[in-house]
């Protein structure tokens, strides 16, 4: 092959990446937005759940103590929670209960129904007594933004919805290499009030800056939901996704339910076994199966993050399983114990990956940095592709052309800002909800997808340049006014955190208020008068003089 046919035919495959790049990246860039913003604030789901729940204590410092006598009385707790599952959910066909510690002293129930709904409930640790929620902020919290991430609040639909576009992303990035020649170079290029060009530039340095962290969460996403995605070899060898773990982890699978009554043994005798066992405090307990002859029960230790430590397989909290009517221990995993065989380590490693689930504060933040970073990027392209086609329309639709950009506007500032509007918004239905209502947590969700579905209806509206800043600034009014509206509504504020070390609900009202600022920051530069380019001032000087 000639130089001049080998060097068109690397413009032709170069150019058919680019077409890829920029239409396949159009498209998925406003889900993938949603999932790297979202993604971003579930990496400190725990600081936001305290933050939206003033009534939990504030978190303490992780100290690798192992010690049972932290000061709650576990096996009453077990007592207590069986009493209430018999009085209150004797059919039902699971049990679980989360026993109290430092983050939350109260009990939580949890069971599943005969018609296989999923219900949960708290009683006082010291009482027995429901907990009364109207004199508590009942919250999703943080966990609102993770089932965000990877699901859209979708179930498993919308956990496929989203690999797809973790797919489509994955074509994007690799797409996305393939056309910048200069991928190192542009990473220390930024020439700034250049229009077109400065956009260019911010989007190749944001792409090369948080790269290996977008090939990385993109591909252990996928891989952390392997049973999911490829089921095929799964449904061929096994009866149930349940007993294909059972094998693999070398552990007992749930018995099928016989039907046949057969009374509990008692939990806080297998509760103190297993932590005598495990050498930690209990956890969790789950019982399957309640009251029939086929129950089992697991005891799950605690989990606890020792400082300076940095494994990526982590050591995890330990399991010990027992026959629920014997009492009987089945197995045992204990702290640390790896099964499933290399792949299986392989996986976990993703998924620990995935999930920052080691490395500490330091690894959240880097996590945050580097996820802002990714819908910084794909914030930039969009804006990127309206920006080149206001100077230059390429009339790929036809007549429709127009009528398709006008959407691409409308979904640039209904996800970008819209979102983000969102996002605080939730906050604030989280202060100004009434206590005590039935669903409260629902109704925070409610009013996230409200005011995202009227950032949308308000960019439709109005023109793109006025949608632009006036949700910049009702962004920056919803930041910068969050600590006034949690003084009002709490009785707490910034300082006041500051003041006792609570790190966490002081974090979140800082980044707020950064948010806040840099929104206004957005919204002033979108107001001001737009200067000529050099060369336009210097073509209208010389026309001046000429005349």
């Amino acid at each position: 092959m000639s130089k001049v046919q080998s060097g068109a035919a690397e413009g032709g495959f170069r150019q058919a990446m680019a077409w890829l790049h920029t239409w396949g990246g159009l498209w998925a860039c406003w889900v993938l937005f949603v999932i790297f913003l979202t993604g971003s604030l579930g990496v400190f789901d725990e600081p936001i759940t305290r933050w939206m729940k003033p009534h939990l204590p504030q978190a303490s410092e992780a100290t690798g103590d192992t010690r049972m006598g932290d000061g709650f009385d576990r096996p009453q707790a077990v007592r207590m929670a069986r009493t209430w599952f018999e009085e209150n959910q004797p059919d039902a066909h699971f049990w679980g209960i989360g026993l109290p510690s430092d983050e939350d002293p109260s009990i939580r129930l949890f069971w599943q129904d005969p018609q296989e709904n999923f219900h949960n409930a708290r009683i006082d640790a010291s009482t027995g007594n429901p907990v009364d929620g109207s004199r508590e902020r009942d919250s999703e919290g943080g966990h609102h933004f993770v089932h965000m991430h990877f699901e859209f609040h979708g179930g498993t639909a919308g956990i496929w919805f989203v690999g797809a576009f973790t797919m489509a992303m994955l074509v994007a990035l690799v797409s996305g290499i393939v056309i910048h020649k200069r991928i190192f170079k542009d990473f220390f290029t930024f020439r700034p009030g250049k229009g077109q060009r400065s956009w260019l530039d911010a989007h190749n340095a944001l792409s090369v800056l948080s790269l290996p962290f977008q090939l990385m969460i993109a591909y252990t996403g996928l891989a952390t939901f392997y049973a999911l995605y490829m089921p095929a070899g799964i449904a061929a060898h096994y009866d149930s996704e349940e007993a294909y773990f059972a094998d693999l982890l070398a552990q007992p699978a749930a018995q099928e339910i016989t039907g046949i009554a057969a009374p509990l043994a008692a939990f806080d005798g297998m509760l103190l076994h297993a932590e005598q066992q495990l050498q930690r405090p209990a956890s969790f307990v789950s019982i399957e199966h309640p009251n029939d002859s086929s129950a089992s029960v697991r005891v799950f230790g605690r989990f606890i993050e020792k400082p300076g430590e940095y494994r990526l397989l982590g050591d995890g909290g330990g399991r010990v399983f027992f026959n629920g009517v014997t009492g009987e221990q089945s197995d045992v995993q204990m702290p640390g114990e790896l099964r499933g065989g290399a792949a299986q380590d392989v996986q976990s490693v993703m998924a620990n990956l995935h999930f920052a689930a080691f490395g500490g504060h330091l690894v959240r933040w880097l996590y945050f940095i580097s996820g802002l970073a990714g819908a910084a990027m794909l914030a930039t392209g969009a804006l990127l592709f309206m920006v080149k086609r206001r100077q230059r329309s390429l009339n790929e639709f036809g007549s429709a052309t127009p009528r398709v950009y006008r959407v691409i506007e409308v979904l640039n500032v209904g996800t970008l800002t819209g979102l983000t509007i969102a996002c605080v918004a939730f906050f604030w239905g989280n202060r100004l909800l009434p206590l005590g209502i039935a669903d409260r947590p629902e109704w925070e969700i409610a009013v996230f997808f409200a005011v995202w579905l009227l950032s949308v209806v308000h960019a439709g509206l109005r023109p793109v340049a006025r949608a632009w800043v006036e949700q910049l600034l009702a962004l920056a009014a919803l930041c910068l006014l969050l600590p006034l509206l949690n003084w009002l509504t709490v009785g707490d504020q910034l300082f006041s955190y500051l003041q006792r070390g609570d790190g966490e609900r002081a974090g979140v009202e800082l980044v707020a208020l950064g948010t806040g600022v840099l929104s206004l920051w957005g919204a002033w530069r979108l107001t001001r008068p737009r200067r000529a380019p050099a060369a336009g001032r210097q073509r209208a000087a010389a026309a001046q003089a000429r005349s």
